[in-house]
């Protein structure tokens, strides 16, 4: 599975949406990097789960990644989170 998010997000913008943070709209650059209009911070799989650092934080979020063609679900604690699809390229210039 972590072979399968990496060919999902590497070069390409994930937007969606959390109960907890509203909508987001993240570009995954193949160095590991992720940008957003209002967000900056690395990437990496770990355990078959997609684990986000922001730029201003030192202990990763990590959650499980289900999908359905190039739509999306963030699972935390077996509970769904969060949904989104998958925008090919970096269409808005983050």
């Amino acid at each position: 599975m972590g072979s399968e998010i990496q060919g999902l997000i590497i070069g390409n913008t994930l937007t969606g949406e959390t109960a907890k943070a509203g909508s987001f709209a993240y570009y995954y650059n193949k160095n590991g990097t992720i940008h957003g209009a209002d967000y900056k911070g690395t990437w990496t799989i770990k355990d078959n789960a997609l684990c986000l650092t922001a730029a201003d934080e030192t202990k990763p979020r990590c959650w499980r990644f289900g999908r359905d063609g190039h739509n999306f679900q963030l699972i935390l604690d077996g509970s769904v989170v969060g949904t989104g699809s998958v925008v090919p390229g970096n269409p808005n210039d983050l």
